[in-house]
């Protein structure tokens, strides 16, 4: 399997804009405006049997972003802000449980917006909100208003989805951006930005990119943290909060360009790199300016679960860690589990174990290490940890990284001195036949305990029988005639004294 250089194909369904325009042109037909707001009392039914991707609701002044129910994947509903024109949502609700685009749900406002389904289930809405009217800005930022307070009572660049706008700033206390897979995470801390991998419902997340602010002091314990602002000059601004002293940017393609009037964004993908974007008046799709992560073998998940990938002049390649000459991926299913919860005697191990040379991973900085170890050491480290999956040794510098999460893409790298230890779950077919195997065992010497048990007690049942039977024959039921050692004149006395009874 190859991967190509080229940028990612951009998710979106080109019905959404049909639909979109007809709105807006049967709606100019008839002389009415767009709806641009939204009032107290506003109620909104998704149609069942809608079969556009997007049901518009609210537009922006422009005409160029509208606010709807949205078709998420095959048949799941959401509440989205589009961008019409490549039918891209910049904003999702992303609620924990995703409705049934296929029933029924309504969207009521009334001091604060509600997604509900006909059982009365609240599959999404604004929290702690008190508002009267709802508006969608050209900016893209969805925001609820009260008549008397001029600033926002909820908004949506406060509770961003995947992806960020101009102007739009990104805190420490903002939600991270969150990958449409929800596999990957975007989180800003005090003094850098940083990309996460998500395992076990966010309980862990290992850094796999760090970008720290140049002129940050992480040592200056009174420095407010920094923010970050997508700026229309084409970068991602670092900022001081309170002061907005700019300590860093990340440069676009067309920051030395002054492309302006451009509408930018950066999206968080489902392969794990950071993205950022950028549409003109007369674009047909969006352009590409800039990528965290150039090169395809240092993404986090490029070659799947135990995926091996090999850089090339051309493009790379994808190997299998538990097969080298399997190309086909997966590779392996993706973990959701640890292995704490499994039984770690050896004799019911529930992982084999994949060793290979030539092997790293492409964010072992960020990773946990060791240092003066030997490749034997490093092995036995993460062997008697529940909680590693594998560890990458390189012999030129005695360095042990520790891989405590289910194991991603590997990098071969041509030094015999690098090489991996990798903990690979077995099958639950193979555990349950080691299971059975070891019950056999059991069942086996049960038996043979149980039949020697049966033929001791055939044995003795047979004895008494016979003791019986003998004493019947003698006529003597109930007593028995022992014969005692002794001379032989004993015996001749006896018989003379048995001799007198004849008298």
């Amino acid at each position: 399997m190859k991967i190509g250089r080229g940028c990612p194909a951009i998710a979106g369904v080109v019905a959404a804009l049909c639909v979109a325009s007809a709105v807006l042109l049967v709606g100019e037909a008839k002389g009415d405006e767009p709806v641009t707001q939204l009032s107290n009392g506003f109620t909104a039914r998704h149609s069942p049997d809608a079969s556009a991707p997007f049901e518009p609701l609210l537009y922006a002044p422009n005409g160029v972003l509208a606010f709807g129910f949205l078709r998420v994947g095959e048949a799941s509903l959401d509440l989205a802000v589009v961008h019409l024109a490549s039918s891209f949502p910049l904003w999702r609700a992303t609620p924990a449980r995703f409705g049934d685009w296929s029933r029924p749900a309504t969207l009521t406002f009334d001091i604060g917006l509600v997604l509900t389904v006909p059982d009365g289930s609240v599959l999404w809405r604004t929290l702690n909100t008190v508002g009267d009217t709802v508006v969608l800005l050209n900016s893209s930022n969805l925001v609820i208003q009260r008549f008397a307070r001029p600033n926002a009572a909820w908004q949506s660049f406060d509770n961003p989805s995947d992806t960020l706008v101009l102007d739009q700033n990104f805190t420490v206390s903002s939600p991270p951006l969150i990958s449409k897979n929800r596999r990957f995470a975007l989180k800003i801390s005090k003094t850098y930005m940083a990309l996460h991998m998500e395992f076990y419902g966010g309980r862990v997340r290992p850094i796999y990119w760090r970008h720290t602010a140049l002129e940050a002091q992480p040592e200056n314990a009174t420095q407010p943290p920094v923010y970050g602002r997508l700026d229309g000059r084409g970068f991602f601004g670092l900022y001081v909060e309170g002061g907005g002293e700019k300590v860093d940017v990340l440069s676009f393609d067309t920051f030395v360009q002054n492309l302006t009037g451009a509408f930018r964004r950066m999206t968080l993908e489902d392969d794990g790199n950071l993205r950022a974007y950028y549409w003109t008046d007369d674009a047909k799709a969006w352009t590409s300016d800039f990528k965290a992560i150039s090169a395809p073998c240092e993404l986090p998940a490029s070659c799947g679960a135990y995926g091996l990938c090999v850089p090339g002049a051309g493009e790379a390649q994808c190997q299998c860690l538990t097969n080298g000459s399997r190309t086909s991926l997966p590779c392996s299913a993706e973990e959701t589990t640890d292995l704490c919860g499994d039984d770690d005697d050896d004799s019911h191990q529930m992982f084999d174990v994949v060793r290979r040379k030539r092997v790293s991973v492409a964010y072992k900085e960020h990773l946990p290490f060791e240092t003066n170890k030997t490749p034997e050491e490093c092995e036995q480290a993460c062997a008697a940890n529940c909680t590693c999956w594998g560890a990458v040794y390189n012999g030129g510098s005695g360095y042990c990284y520790f891989i405590d999460f289910p194991v991603e893409t590997t990098v071969y790298e041509a030094d015999d001195r690098k090489v991996g230890y990798f903990k690979v779950r077995k099958p639950q077919s193979s555990r349950r036949a080691a299971m059975s195997r070891g019950a056999a065992a059991v069942t086996a010497a049960l038996s043979l305990i149980l039949a020697s048990l049966a033929m001791a007690g055939v044995y003795i049942g047979y004895r008494l029988w016979e003791r019986r039977r003998r004493r019947r024959r003698a006529g003597y039921p109930g007593m028995e005639q022992e014969l005692t050692s002794g001379p032989y004149k004993d015996l001749k006395s006896t018989g003379s004294s048995n001799n007198s009874f004849k008298s």
